[in-house]
Parts: structure tokens; C-alpha cells; sequence
């Protein structure tokens, strides 16, 4: 048996051993016989109610019994009837898909937060019966098969989010770097406009809008004249290079290139390294260079603000957009990205509450149907349409899983199409310093993780499984909660904003 997620892994054990304790009380308390006593009971009484023109009722009612017994007796031993031992070992946390696509390998589930929950059940066993033990395996292998036919592309949204999220956790990094901005950037950006040098492009604007820009690095009369003001201990002092400053024994003075680009304590070296090494090999999976990459890294990461660097980048015109827009096109369009600005405050936190939330609750809505098997199974009087009823509820709420890959994948594409178009510059690698924009395209993607599913459950019903409609509602139940509450903080905002333009218009 495998699962796809840490919460998966331990609930599918936690789910079986509650149905195995379920069933043991229905078989202990004998209630297994007493609803297909009732189905007996009622196949008798129909056949009293038929005509004489109907032959023998005897024989009819003995038929139907004979069906009934034998089908039930079958439903009992392969639905219901505890056969194949299953332990927290027998279960695999699935990594095909990222040796597949020589992704980091995830951590193993009982060195994750999740470890107290395995350890909880670790050490006991559970007993599943033959026929949900068949489609679970098959439920994942066509899950697995799925997936793998979707292209490798690492998931930028979720990326991007950990670049984005990224912060200087060593104070002594961080006040060094303070001092680095004050003592080498901004001089030189001021000597820069003292000057008057012209500059020729975006590039060259957005190339000197950090500290570590290039044509400071590389151009005399920069980084390579100007010093450290306060002797650093990284570097010995050199003599010839301090002149005219005093040596106090606690290091020299580096000019700000050595600052910022010497191998292990430049400022660069010591800052890449507070990234993730997995954010790291999902950059080198894409066809983007080395040096452009880390520095796309580094400017979301000594941002002040850390994200919102830039706002400007237009993406060219599609469908929500005109080729020759004329004034009230851009009017219309302007108020539409207006009120699409003020809903993503409260969509977009929503959506990435959804997005994170729902492999936990289909986690728990798999257990749930689990631990229902039996008493429901026993409730239908071991029908045999019911038994296929909650067969597929469990195939679908197991394939879900591959609508949501589909959907970040959708999202990966989509993201790595609109930034690597020539409408978009290097330094804006992935949208790393792009968190607002292409608001249409963020609607679009984050609502996908909710619109997939629900198709796949509408397409059930094209099948005559009425499945949709239950487990469609018990999904949206499960995020509604925690879509209101990653909405809640962009509600208040907007709130405060439109009782801030109501007093100002008074």
C-alpha cells in the first residue's frame, strides 16, 4: 500500500485499525446477520404478495434467498472480512515521481512534523480485506501511471514562495549586510547621479536597484575604490591596500568588491547560502543560468521589502487584454484590474490556504470512508451496489491526486511561459520580484485546484456514479473554513480602504 502525502501515510493505517475494530464488534455482537435477516424476511413477504399467475412462490422465494445468501456471503468475506496484515511498514511513501524527475527525494514521514502521528500507530497491526486491498493498489498505480505521464517541471508557484519567504536568519549576516549598503551602495549610487551617467535601458535601472549590482562591481571608480569603514575580520589588512587607515589588529579594511564577491566570506557566498538546497535543484531543473538564478535569488533576499521590488512588468495582451485597445478600453481595463486587486487581497491568501489544505482533508476524507466501510457495508444488507458505490468514491477521492499535480504543473507552465517571454526582464526571473501582477492569470491557476476536481466529480456522474455531488460537498466543506480564514486579512483590509475613501470623500 502507498500514500502520497505524510498525513495519507499514517491515517491509512489509522483508518483500518478503527474498521477493524468496528468489525469486530458488529461479528461479536452477532448484528452482521440481522440486516440480512431483514433482507430475508422482506424476500419472503414479496413473494407472498405475487399472483397465482406468477407459479410457484415457493420456488421463486427459495431462488431469490438462495441469490441473496450467496451474494451477501461473498460481499461479507471480500468487502468486509479482515484478511492481509498491514503495519506501518508495509506501507511506502511514494517517491517515484520525484526519482522520476530527479527531484530532492522527500524526507522520510517519521522524521517530518508528522512523526508523533506515525509513531502513535507504529507497532500495531491492522487486517484489510482482500477486495479494498485490490483497489487501493490499483487506485494508486493508475494515480502513479497519471501522474507520470505529466512532463518534470518543478512546481514555480511553491518555489517561488520559498524564495519569497526566504530571510536572513543570522543577525551578523544581516547587520553586515545594513553596514554594506550604507558604506559601499549607497555611495556609489550617489556618485553614480553626481556624475550624471546616463542610463541607457530598463536593465541598466533595474541593474543598479541593489547592492549587488554589476555595474558597480565591475566599472573603476565603484566598488573597487571605495572601502569598508570599520576593519572586518575576514580580511587581514593588507598594507598597501589599508594605506593611511589604522591597523587594530581586528582585521583590514576590503574594498567593497572583496566585500561583496570573495570566495566563502563575501557577502554573496554567505547569502546564498541561507537558501534551501532544494530550492537550489529546483532552479537548476529549469533552462535558466546559474548566475542569473542566483541573482534573481539574492535580490528577493536583500530586498527591504523583500518581495514587492517592481509592479511594472506588462505581459503582452491575450484574451484579457486588446491588441489596439482604444481610451475606454484602457479605462475599462484599468477599473477591472482595480477590482481584481482589491478581491486578490482576500482570494489569494485563500487560494494558497486551499492549495496547501486539500491533500490533508482528502487524507482525512479517505480515512473517514474507511472507518464507514463496514457499518455501511452491513447497513445495505452487503449490497452489491452499494459495495461498488463506495468502490468508486475511493477511487476517486484516491485520483484527486493527480488533478491537483495537473494543476500545478498547469500552473508551473503557465508561470514559466509569461516570465520567460522577452516582455519580461532577467531580473524578474519566475516573477521572484513580482507578487501582484498578472492578477487574471493568478485568479485563473489558484482556482483550478477547486475546478478540476469538482469535473472530475461531475464526470462520475456522466457514468451513472452518484458520487459528485457528496463528495464534492464534503471537500469544499473541509477548505470552506480555511479559505475564509486565508481570506480574512485581505476582507479587513479592504474594509479599511473603502471606510479611508469614505471619510475622504465627505
Amino acid at each position: 500500500m502507498t500514500a502520497h502525502s505524510y498525513l495519507e501515510y499514517a491515517l491509512t493505517l489509522l483508518g483500518w485499525l478503527i474498521n477493524n475494530g468496528i468489525w469486530h464488534i458488529i461479528t461479536a455482537t452477532g448484528l452482521f446477520a440481522l440486516p440480512l435477516l431483514f433482507r430475508l424476511a422482506a424476500l419472503w413477504l414479496k413473494a407472498r404478495e405475487q399472483g397465482a399467475d406468477e407459479g410457484d412462490a415457493g420456488s421463486l422465494t427459495l431462488a431469490w434467498m438462495e441469490n441473496t445468501v450467496y451474494t451477501s456471503l461473498v460481499v461479507m468475506m471480500f468487502t468486509c472480512v479482515p484478511l492481509l496484515s498491514v503495519d506501518i511498514t508495509g506501507i511506502t511513501y511514494d517517491v517515484q515521481r520525484s526519482k522520476q524527475c530527479n527531484y530532492l527525494v522527500p524526507t522520510k514521514p517519521e522524521q517530518t512534523g508528522y512523526a508523533s502521528l506515525v509513531n502513535d500507530v507504529s507497532g500495531r497491526t491492522a487486517a484489510v480485506p482482500v477486495w479494498w486491498y485490490l483497489v487501493h493498489t490499483v487506485s494508486k498505480g493508475m494515480v502513479s501511471a497519471a501522474s507520470a505521464t505529466l512532463p518534470c517541471k518543478p512546481d514555480l508557484r511553491q518555489l517561488r514562495f520559498e524564495v519569497q519567504h526566504t530571510r536572513i536568519n543570522d543577525r551578523v549576516l544581516g547587520q553586515e549586510l545594513t553596514d554594506f549598503v550604507q558604506e559601499c551602495y549607497a555611495p556609489s549610487l550617489a556618485r553614480l547621479k553626481q556624475r550624471g551617467e546616463t542610463i541607457q535601458n530598463e536593465d541598466e535601472d533595474q541593474d543598479i536597484a541593489w547592492p549587488g549590482s554589476n555595474r558597480f562591481l565591475t566599472q573603476s571608480g565603484y566598488y573597487d575604490t571605495d572601502h569598508a569603514r570599520s576593519p572586518r575580520s575576514a580580511w587581514p589588512y593588507d598594507s598597501k591596500r589599508d594605506a593611511g587607515l589604522v591597523d587594530t589588529g581586528n582585521g583590514g579594511y576590503p574594498t567593497c568588491r572583496q566585500w561583496w564577491s570573495d570566495a566563502d566570506v563575501g557577502l554573496r557566498p554567505r547569502l546564498l547560502a541561507q537558501v534551501k538546497p532544494d530550492v537550489w535543484d529546483g532552479f537548476r531543473r529549469l533552462t535558466y543560468p546559474r548566475d542569473q538564478f542566483e541573482e534573481a535569488v539574492l535580490r528577493s533576499l536583500v530586498s527591504p521589502r523583500n518581495m514587492a521590488v517592481s509592479q511594472n512588468g506588462r505581459v503582452y495582451t491575450g484574451f484579457g487584454g486588446n491588441t489596439d485597445p482604444t481610451v475606454m478600453n484602457d479605462l475599462t481595463s484599468l477599473s477591472a484590474t482595480a477590482g481584481q486587486s482589491l478581491a486578490s487581497l482576500a482570494a489569494f491568501p485563500a487560494f494558497d490556504s486551499v492549495r496547501q489544505s486539500l491533500p490533508m482533508v482528502q487524507a482525512i476524507l479517505l480515512m473517514a470512508l474507511v472507518i464507514c466501510i463496514p457499518l455501511v457495508t452491513v447497513f445495505s444488507a452487503y449490497n452489491l451496489q452499494v459495495v461498488m458505490m463506495l468502490t468508486f468514491a475511493q477511487f476517486a477521492l484516491f485520483f484527486l491526486t493527480f488533478w491537483w499535480e495537473l494543476a500545478r504543473w498547469l500552473d508551473g507552465t503557465l508561470i514559466d511561459m509569461l516570465y520567460s517571454s522577452d516582455t519580461h526582464s532577467a531580473w524578474n526571473l519566475v516573477g521572484l520580484q513580482n507578487t501582484q501582477d498578472d492578477i487574471l492569470l493568478s485568479f485563473v491557476t489558484g482556482g483550478m485546484f477547486l475546478v478540476l476536481p469538482a469535473f472530475w466529480m461531475g464526470a462520475l456522474g456522466w457514468a451513472g456514479i452518484r458520487l459528485g455531488g457528496v463528495i464534492e460537498h464534503a471537500t469544499r466543506g473541509g477548505t470552506q473554513k480555511i479559505e475564509q480564514a486565508g481570506g480574512s486579512a485581505g476582507n479587513k483590509l479592504i474594509q479599511m480602504l473603502e471606510t479611508t475613501i469614505k471619510g475622504g470623500g465627505k
